[in-house]
């Protein structure tokens, strides 16, 4: 073959350096470019010369000689194949390489590292979040860059085997290509933070459209880093796929010493290339704007002069000043006037420092312009004058408006949107607004969960793991990021109050963290993390990779579930809390069941042949290891959009007002002298800790009880464990003989009759509201875990013929299961006033049930007992999780603790007597031939008027002491009817 050729005979090119050449210099030359008109805006217009501008002409110092061991390793033959490049040129080749992976981390640290500190250097003593968050990233990003590079150094033992490619003796080194995609999930999650870090910042400015929307384009340039990023890691699995490497022990596991190495490599090291070059160009746009207004005015200002300026309060002298430089059109008018016409807003302009609605001085007349003032500056005309321009700058006191500046209202810049009241008194048109937008966060761990079982099945038979290996991994995602994300990071962030005696009083109490807003944000970036962590695992087969990753992943997705389903119940009437709340956890089933199709059917459905080598079946995770990616990307764009998004808050004080509105006393003593409400809560903990252990053991073994019952299959021991059928040579070992559908199809309709009940549930729940003759939630969960019991029983003493008949009551026991999880939660919360966030907190925690149960169903199995046995635990959980709902039917004060339409209205204040019993005297007294009509409907419509018609014989006197409070406090009327309106999402609606 030709080595001058451009393409082999199957289509390939030949050799890929003339295009490896052109990318790499384009890119280069293109950072050169931007990096030398930041120098000018800085050094020469600005005239201020700071870290980061250093710190950026390093990373171009490193990445010109990045890109140049690019180009000069062409000249010596990288792209083309081994037997193309002649000998000699191979030691200067290896020696390229080298140079290339010791200079590439550096490169893109410094990048960033300037970046970050441009940050800090635009919210300094301002927006502390942004400020906290850039040193958390720079402190990743330069921790994980000297660590990258000093592996890089040190790859190989001795360190010359990564360089001498003549050194023929033994060698340890570390594969730098899997190396290389293993720190990609680094590069990815701090390029989408610096992304995303400054985005609600810049929108929140006041400033004209035209130039806030040139502002947060440049900022978001940074999106094509994070695309490049993509791409590199792309062609890093091509080549890795192409050029397989061997143990560490192998010599060719040395960077370079794999077979056409030179070949399957260079698009990977040309798109590292671009990755840093694009990264320093992108660095360098948002400090650009000084120098466009010197060449380019017209970019950001209209060519009238007006339209996009705003009055400035600058003082007499300067805005003489001004408009002697920029003599144009209506330019005195506006200067001279301060007043804006009425019903328009006089956006501000921002000073140095005006972040977070504080107020600054500017600084003296010889100071130089700040980051903030050149970047945001409406009037940028002082630019054009001569070098003292900014010396004539007087001090002044500006402002500019963020999220935090309007009480009643949140302005982004492009958009008003009404700050939403508080969410208890949310009407049902507003909680169903919010609720559905919540609803997508739900969706999203629903796809997470359906992946799970499959993906971990796919794992074990990838990496030839054990069921104890296998069932870890749901352990650590349930056991392990279920039991610490709710108390230490969910808890914490959801409850405001609790989260500002931890800070030291501030200056702007508005800044503090907290609220169902960040905590949605947060369990979202955990979440994405948890799922970008999977890539380097899935590439490198590390078993405790994927525990990392399931740890995470759970610990994410508990910090969302904590926010998101306490928000259901709270946010709309309190009566339809349940229904809410079940809908919810209707959309987490589809998307459990939509995503468990797709793994089956599109993922993993190699892995239903007959044994593959393990080599063949790793390349089915690339998929997943795609879908995790994406998902990360979505994580990024639902955080931003939950940002921008007014949502409800509550406050603990409501919380605790909300509950005077029970009929009965929820800090009344009870069983064991605790308060009514804390045995409902450890009632409620108890079973969501069963239920979840209960629901992951029988999705863990539902496999070996199908396989158990058929004809020569072990019932009990390791194989009966692992869920295998033996001795079957069938075309889909998925599905053994004496089985109508394969053993996945079977899980997916129990997983579909697990959503549909709790679509049936939130129908019957709504219903239930107005019509007291239907069961009441409570009702709904005793009869849930009656029917769980007895599948559950059946399942261990039925040994049908008929295999295929044991499936009916495992779907009923999926069927059953379904409203459990939803109604626990629901009820547990019912009555808890302040510590209502917490105790939400608490029964999310409830989930880490599976940590320990399904390893005691694995013990009964490995030692002797059948996997029907295995089941009588899962029987015996059905009978403890009783005891909440015993509790609650039985025990009159929970009963009307927690029931959404009590009997009677309780009285508005504590020392006032109880309703029902002021009516119980009424009715106990002798009454003449005028009849008494009181409508006690505790929820009416929006709008329902109640009418009390007043008897004649002192009834008034008698009533007034229990209903005053609800009759808002006035005084009766002496008219024989009194009208009480209640409105549309009042705590009595």
């Amino acid at each position: 073959m030709d080595p001058d050729s451009d393409s082999e005979p199957g289509g390939s090119m030949a050799n890929r350096g003339p295009a490896v050449l052109a990318v790499t210099a384009a890119t280069l030359v293109l950072a050169s470019i931007f990096v030398f008109a930041r120098m000018i805006s800085r050094y020469f217009i600005v005239k201020r010369f700071t870290w980061d501008d250093r710190i950026i002409l390093l990373s171009w110092l490193i990445s010109f000689f990045l890109s140049f061991t690019i180009c000069f390793g062409v000249s010596k033959g990288l792209g083309k194949h081994d037997i193309d490049i002649p000998p000699e040129q191979i030691p200067t080749l290896r020696r390229c390489e080298y140079v290339f992976s010791i200079l590439y981390n550096p490169a893109l640290m410094a990048t960033k590292t300037s970046i970050l500190i441009f940050y800090l250097r635009l919210t300094q003593n301002t927006q502390m979040v942004l400020r906290f968050a850039s040193w958390l990233i720079l402190v990743i990003v330069n921790i994980a860059g000297v660590v990258l590079t000093f592996m890089n150094i040190f790859q190989c033992t001795p360190v010359q085997a990564a360089w001498n490619a003549n050194y023929n003796g033994p060698t340890k080194c570390i594969p730098l290509l899997t190396e290389f995609i293993c720190s990609s999930p680094v590069n990815i999650v701090t390029d989408l933070a610096i992304l995303a870090l400054p985005i609600p910042v810049l929108t929140g400015m006041r400033l004209p459209s035209r130039q806030k929307t040139i502002l947060v384009i440049t900022f978001t340039l940074g999106i094509f880093v994070a695309v490049v990023d993509v791409v590199r890691i792309y062609y890093l699995q091509q080549a890795i796929a192409d050029a397989p490497t061997g143990s560490i022990t192998d010599p060719s596991s040395r960077f370079g010493g794999q077979a056409d190495f030179a070949y399957n490599a260079s698009l990977a090291l040309m798109w590292s290339a671009v990755e840093v070059n694009v990264g320093t160009t992108c660095a360098c746009i948002p400090t650009l704007k000084p120098l466009v207004l010197r060449l380019l005015p017209s970019m950001l200002y209209k060519p009238s002069g007006h339209g996009t300026r705003h009055n400035n309060p600058h003082t007499s002298s300067e805005k003489s000043r001004q408009a002697s430089e920029n003599p144009t059109p209506g330019n005195n008018n506006s200067n001279n006037n301060n007043n804006t016409s009425p019903g328009v807003a006089k956006p501000e302009p921002v000073a140095r420092g005006a972040l977070g609605g504080r107020y600054y001085d500017c600084p003296g007349p010889d100071a130089p312009m700040s980051a903030m003032e050149f970047l945001t500056t409406p009037d940028m005309a002082s630019f054009g004058g001569t070098a003292n321009a900014s010396a004539n700058r007087s001090r002044t006191t500006n402002t500019v408006s963020t999220d935090h500046s309007y009480e009643n209202g949140i302005y982004f810049g492009f958009v008003n949107m009404t700050k939403p009241k508080s969410m208890l008194r949310a009407n049902k048109r507003e909680s169903w607004k919010y609720c559905t937008i919540v609803a997508i966060l739900f969706f999203l761990w629903g796809i997470s969960y359906g992946l799970l079982n499959t993906l971990n099945n796919a794992i074990a038979t990838v990496n030839d793991m054990s069921t104890a290996q296998t069932i870890g991994l749901t352990s650590a995602y349930f056991g392990g990021g279920y039991f610490f994300g709710p108390l230490l990071v969910g808890e914490w962030i959801l409850r405001r109050d609790e989260h500002s005696r931890f800070k030291r009083h501030r200056e702007n109490n508005d800044e503090s963290i907290g609220g169902y807003k960040a905590t949605f944000i947060t369990g979202l970036c955990i979440y994405g993390t948890g799922t970008i962590i999977f890539w380097p695992s899935a590439v490198t087969n590390s078993f405790g990779g994927f525990m990392i990753s399931s740890f995470v992943v759970g610990f994410g997705l508990s910090v969302l579930e904590v926010a998101a389903n306490s928000f259901m119940v709270l946010c709309g009437p309190p009566q339809y809390g349940e229904a809410r709340l079940m809908l919810a956890q209707a959309v987490q089933a589809v998307g459990s069941v939509l995503s468990g199709l797709l793994a089956q059917k599109v993922f993993f459905t190699s892995l239903n042949g007959v044994q593959s080598s393990s080599q063949s079946n790793s390349t089915t995770l690339l998929n997943v290891q795609w879908t995790y990616l994406g998902i990360t990307l979505l994580c990024v764009v639902l955080g931003l959009f939950f940002y921008y998004m007014p949502l409800p808050e509550v406050s603990d004080s409501e919380l605790e007002e909300s509950t005077k509105q029970l009929p009965v006393d929820p800090c009344k003593k009870s069983i064991g002298g605790l308060q009514l409400r804390t045995v409902s809560l450890i009632l409620a903990v108890l079973a969501q800790y069963l239920y979840v252990g209960a629901q992951e053991s029988n999705s863990t073994f539902f496999n070996s009880l199908i396989i158990s019952i058929l004809p020569g299959q072990p019932r009990s021991g390791m194989i009966a464990a692992g869920g295998k059928a033996i001795g079957i040579n069938a075309a889909d070992p998925d599905q053994p003989p004496g089985l109508n559908l394969s053993l996945s199809d079977y899980l997916t309709v129990g997983h579909t009759a697990f959503a549909i009940s709790r679509f049936a549930t939130t129908y019957l729940i709504y219903l239930s509201v107005k019509n007291p003759r239907l069961p009441q939630p409570r009702t709904i969960l005793s009869f849930s875990i009656i029917i769980c019991f007895i599948s559950a029983l059946l399942c261990v003493v039925l040994r049908p013929s008929n295999t295929n008949l044991l499936f009916i009551p495992a779907c009923l026991f999926f069927f059953a299961e379904g409203p459990i999880w939803p109604l626990i939660f629901a009820i547990g919360m019912r009555g808890q006033g302040r510590r209502t966030k917490r105790a939400a907190a608490f029964i999310t925690m409830g989930g880490s049930g599976p940590l320990f149960f399904p390893f005691i169903m694995y013990g009964i199995i490995l030692r002797g007992g059948s996997v029907q046995q295995a089941f009588i635990l899962l029987v015996a959980m059905q009978v403890v999780m009783m005891a909440l709902p015993v509790f609650l039917t039985y025990v009159k004060d929970a009963r009307l603790m927690v029931d959404p339409r009590p009997p009677r209205r309780a009285p508005m204040n504590r020392g006032e007597r109880p309703t029902d019993e002021v009516l119980a005297d009424v009715n106990a007294e002798p009454r003449g031939t005028d009849s008494v009509t009181i409508t006690t409907d505790f929820y009416r419509e929006p709008g329902a008027v109640e009418k009390v018609e007043k008897p004649q014989r002192g009834f008034i006197g008698m009533v007034s002491k229990g209903l005053g409070a609800k009759l808002h406090g006035s005084r009766r009327k002496s008219s024989p009817t009194l009208e009480v309106e209640h409105s549309e999402g009042s705590l009595d609606d």
